[in-house]
């Protein structure tokens, strides 16, 4: 025998609430006046799932609603136009949510790396009692293998349970990060093309389309000159500039949230581990490896 080795949703403003705050509304359009036509992106894009289908599904789940919520209190509670307001939402959730969550992904992988030498160690004397126990019992390899397989997993769970730190625990941001950046971007295209179920659908549609700021005045537009679409990536050409704002800022922001991980004071702050990979001097070195990637080869 093998001997072990040692929040709550915001609820959409009603229009009365609105109007208190100053924020400009546009009336309903009277009973037999057509609507504003959507724009032909709009049709072709939610049409496309069909009626009743998995995006109109999506566009109208509680999750959604909540981001319009949460966008629609922001905007009237700071009186920003609205490139303003999905900035300033876009740098909220990442401060308050993505943040912390990122730094406790860092504190999980930073005590999983920590733990490699005794994992090594572990590994190194366990393959040596299996091997002897194979002599003496006629163990083929592949029983041999699945022995060592088998106790070495058991190992290193235990190791995981005992420093509390197992790497699925490091895959929370995205579980949250993912979701929110979905809920978000859906619920702004809903502002942007009218598709809400509530009343001040059209007002913020025709709101978003003067909130804009420098080259994009219309949010609800695609963007003429590309610059959003291709700061975010050449795929996201055909997006609206409401969705390529918060795409982009939510983008800058965790670049700045990455290199703030790499700050030795933020990390000592946030009680995340020391590691043999640790530099004293991050941002040095990242300036030195961009310098010698891109700049002394030309």
């Amino acid at each position: 025998m093998l001997h072990r080795l040692g929040g709550r949703w915001l609820r959409p403003l009603p229009t009365l609430q609105l109007r208190a705050r100053g924020l400009p509304l546009v009336p309903a359009p009277p009973s037999g006046a057509k609507a504003p036509a959507l724009p032909v992106w709009a049709v072709a894009s939610v049409s496309a799932a069909g009626a009743g289908g998995w995006y109109e599904a999506l566009a109208a789940s509680a999750p959604v609603r909540g981001a319009e919520a949460v966008l629609l209190g922001a905007h009237a509670a700071t009186g920003l136009p609205w490139w303003g307001s999905i900035l300033l939402t876009t740098v909220a959730l990442r401060g308050a949510v993505t943040l912390p969550l990122a730094a406790y992904q860092h504190y999980i992988l930073a005590k999983v790396e920590n733990l490699q030498p005794e994992i090594k160690n572990i590994a190194r004397h366990l393959n040596q009692e299996v091997a002897v126990r194979a002599n003496q019992l006629g163990w083929s390899k592949r029983v041999a293998r699945l022995t060592y397989l088998k106790n070495m997993r058991r190992f290193v769970s235990e190791l995981y349970v005992r420093d509390n730190c197992h790497p699925f625990k490091a895959t929370v941001l995205i579980w949250i990060q993912l979701p929110m950046w979905i809920f978000m971007s859906v619920a702004l295209r809903n502002f942007s093309t009218g598709a809400t179920n509530s009343e001040a659908g059209f007002s913020v549609q025709e709101q978003l389309a003067t909130g804009g700021v420098l080259w994009f005045p219309d949010l609800t537009a695609l963007d003429s000159t590309w610059i959003l679409p291709i700061s975010v990536g050449v795929v996201n050409l055909l997006i609206v500039e409401s969705i390529a704002l918060y795409w982009l800022c939510s983008s800058l922001m965790g670049l700045s949230q990455n290199l703030l991980l790499r700050s030795p004071g933020f990390r000592q702050l946030c009680r995340i581990p020391l590691t043999k990979s640790d530099s004293k001097t991050p941002y040095k070195d990242l300036f030195a490896a961009f310098y010698t990637k891109f700049i002394s080869r030309k």
